[in-house]
């Protein structure tokens, strides 16, 4: 009996190590919440999308990257559950209820849009007239996670791929560029597939917030990573500038560490590097992290409570990445500052 017992413990220690714990994923919940298995059913597409959009849709998605993030531009949940499935929504009409991307509603057709207020969006708004529909700062040809950037610029902002944010910039097919990343195990974020990026931001790193941001505290909010130092590609400045080149002093952006700062919008830059230093600036007074001005941090935990000499302005410091209820996408209305 004995020996039995024995055998059945390392038996039972072999097939751990050889089926480790189920891989984390993005995505919980049943197939069915986010696919069909045809688009049409008895001749007709009815309950198979989401969003009220026509289809099919890449990857029997049931209404591609705006059918189950806008699923219902004008309701007031800002997070939809179906099932076990929780889905942030880019556009929704919910009071207080913006997540940490902002809201596209501010800049939707259909729901009294004004396009200065954030990023317009094939499929969300109409494109911008010249020279609005080149992104500000562009520069063609830049080094960007997985290869080199556009060498100009031909299309409207996308969602994804080469003319959007989220996915491998270097695939133009929006849905090719994020395949499989809802499915990716993103236990550790550390850039190396669109899935184990920050927010499906490929080669960004940062800590990811539940909620998407939904009430965040001080102390349990994103993570977001920057470096001061200008070596890095991997940090959520880095990603806004790979379009808005000029803003940021990267080397593989055309700038150059120790050159002017832009003067009146910093990326990646430590309070310690303010003209005139840290000690005596206006920042010194800022130090308890804030959610309306958030910062930026060489290892980003989300837990960080406070700020210091250290802690670096972003891109995100002042704007929301989608939109906002504010100009430029801004945070705040700068007019009453």
């Amino acid at each position: 009996m004995y020996k039995i017992l024995v055998l059945l413990v390392i038996t039972g220690v072999v097939l751990s190590q050889a089926y480790p714990r189920p891989l984390y994923a993005r995505v919980k919940g049943a197939c069915k919440n986010c696919h069909s298995m045809h688009y049409s059913k008895r001749g007709t597409s009815e309950g198979q999308t989401y969003g009220g959009r026509s289809g099919p849709f890449p990857i029997l998605t049931k209404g591609g990257c705006l059918g189950c993030h806008g699923q219902n531009p004008n309701g007031t949940e800002n997070i939809i559950v179906i099932g076990k499935s929780r889905i942030p929504q880019v556009i929704h009409h919910m009071e207080n209820g913006d997540l940490a991307g902002g809201n596209f509603y501010y800049v939707a057709d259909g729901y009294n849009p004004d396009y200065e207020k954030g990023h317009n969006v094939r499929d969300i708004s109409v494109p911008e007239p010249p020279p609005k529909d080149i992104p500000w700062g562009f520069i063609e040809n830049i080094i960007i996670p997985g290869g080199i950037g556009p060498a100009d610029w031909t299309q409207q902002l996308t969602c994804a791929g080469k003319w959007g944010c989220h996915g491998n910039r270097t695939i133009e097919d929006p849905f090719e560029s994020i395949h499989g990343a809802h499915h990716a195990d993103d236990s550790v974020i550390d850039g190396t597939t669109v899935g184990k990026s920050y927010r499906f931001l490929y080669g960004i790193k940062g800590k990811e917030h539940k909620d998407w941001e939904y009430l965040a505290t001080i102390d349990n909010h994103n993570g977001y990573k920057g470096d001061p130092q200008y070596n890095a590609m991997d940090t959520i400045s880095y990603l806004c500038g790979e379009c808005h080149v000029t803003y940021h002093l990267h080397p593989n952006l055309g700038g150059a560490f120790g050159a002017e700062r832009v003067g009146c919008h910093p990326a990646d830059i430590a309070f310690s590097d303010v003209r005139g230093g840290y000690a005596g600036s206006e920042y010194q007074d800022y130090i308890n992290y804030s959610l309306e001005e958030p910062v930026a941090y060489i290892n980003p935990t989300g837990r960080e409570r406070e700020v210091r000499a250290d802690s670096i302005v972003m891109c995100l410091s002042c704007h929301r990445p989608h939109a906002s209820d504010y100009p430029q996408g801004l945070r705040w209305d700068y007019d009453t500052m």
